[in-house]
This record gives C-alpha cells, sequence and structure tokens, in this order.
C-alpha cells in the first residue's frame, strides 16, 4: 500500500527530530558531562556563559587536597584543612594572610593551610604575573617564603618581582625560564577555571573543613570555624 505524502513528510519530520536530539544528547555528553559544568576544551567565554553564578555557601564543598598543592602548617598527615582560593594582588587576600598565621600556628601540624590560585585579572595587573612568580618560586622550594614576600608588599610589578628573588635566594636563570614557559599560566587558568565551575567567584574565599566563607575573616572567626567543624567530625 503507497503511503500518502502527508505520512511520509511526518515520518522524516519525526526522524530528524529524534536524530537531532540524540545529537544534541551525545554533544552535552561531550562537553558538559557533569552537575558542575567540568569542561574540557569548551572556549572560556563559553564556560562562563555557563557556569553557576550564585552557588548557595551551605552547598559548596572543598576540593580535594592535591599532592601538588602548596601546604603549610602542616601536611599530607594534617587531619584538618583550611582552604583558600586567593589573589595576589587583593587587598583582602593580603589582610587575610596574618590572620591565618595567627589562627593556625598554635595547631602546630594539625590543621594544613592550602593556597590555591585564583587571580582575578580583570580588577589586577598584576594577579597572574604574581601568581606565575610564585608557582615558579615554588619549584626551587621557596614558594611559602615568596607567598610572604608578596602579600607584604603593597605594590607589585616587575622591580618588586627582582627584588623578591634577591630576598628569598632564586635562580634567576630558572626564574626567568619558568615565567616564560606558557605552561605555567595554562595550569593557573585550569585551576581557575575549575574553581569557577564549583561556584567560586571571589578572592579570598575560604573552605574551613567543609564550612566555604566568601571574603575576609580575622584570626578568631577562622579558629572558631575550625573548632566548629572539628566538632562535628
Amino acid at each position: 500500500m503507497m503511503m500518502s505524502r502527508e505520512r511520509i513528510f511526518l515520518l522524516i519530520g519525526i526522524v530528524a527530530f529524534f536524530g537531532a536530539l540524540a545529537g544534541g544528547y551525545i554533544w552535552w555528553r561531550v562537553y558538559f558531562s557533569d552537575t558542575h559544568f567540568r569542561v574540557g576544551s569548551v572556549p572560556p567565554e563559553l564556560v562562563n556563559q555557563l557556569l553557576p553564578k550564585n552557588v548557595p555557601l551551605e552547598s559548596m564543598r572543598p576540593p580535594a587536597v592535591r599532592t601538588t598543592d602548596q601546604l603549610r602548617y602542616g601536611g599530607a598527615t594534617s587531619v584538618f584543612s583550611v582552604i583558600e582560593f586567593g589573589d595576589f594582588q587583593c587587598e583582602f587576600c593580603r589582610q587575610l594572610a596574618p590572620e591565618i598565621r595567627k589562627a593556625l600556628e598554635p595547631y602546630d601540624g594539625m590543621v594544613r593551610f592550602v593556597w590555591r590560585d585564583f587571580p582575578i585579572e580583570n580588577l589586577h595587573k598584576q594577579a597572574m604575573p604574581a601568581a606565575i612568580f610564585a608557582r615558579c618560586a615554588g619549584a626551587q622550594g621557596k614558594f611559602w617564603d615568596t607567598y610572604d614576600a608578596l602579600m607584604a608588599s603593597p605594590k607589585l610589578d616587575d622591580a618588586v618581582y627582582r627584588q623578591i628573588a634577591t630576598r628569598v635566594g632564586l635562580n634567576t636563570e630558572l626564574l626567568n625560564t619558568c615565567r616564560k614557559d606558557p605552561n605555567v599560566e595554562a595550569v593557573i587558568r585550569k585551576d581557575v577555571e575549575e574553581a569557577k565551575a564549583d561556584g567560586v567567584q571571589s578572592a579570598p574565599f575560604l573552605f574551613i573543613g567543609t564550612r566555604a566563607i566568601d571574603g575576609f575573616i580575622d584570626a578568631q572567626a577562622i579558629t572558631d570555624a575550625i573548632e566548629a567543624s572539628r566538632a562535628a567530625l
């Protein structure tokens, strides 16, 4: 029995619809396969359109501590972490640095401090260069000396970086080679994209245990949050 022209067109339309649906699903699986919109090779401008902008603090969870993370006041055996997403040119991050030291040093390594770069480039011209400088100093085992010097400096520029390099005893040839390596900046940008995908949108941003805190807090508030989180373990 011959199929009418209307039915043929209807069948073609149904096939096309489901084909487009299947294609869209495959595309979604490739690029946006988990609940945090973690992405691989999606262009950054598209990522920024799709990332969560207002994730409630109470629903955020700290990232896993990695072997490549910079750790202070403790190490791999520490049972508790304070993680900061920070920017070396951020005024509140500079104010936070001594408060973290004051709060964490008395724990004698039981609580570790983890630094994650979160340069806010649209506001701070030196945020990315400073992050690269600190990472390259870290490759020579001088990250925390450099961190302290950067946080204590009222301004950041190439002259300041040279002064810090001399003060902390960096090999300038190795340092300059590292700073020119595009892979260093690429790794930082990847970390920033992942942090944004998890809902971090500003600096300083802290995870004290599992509690997320957006913005500056003083040493007493840090200690109170640590003790509250430890009591809940």
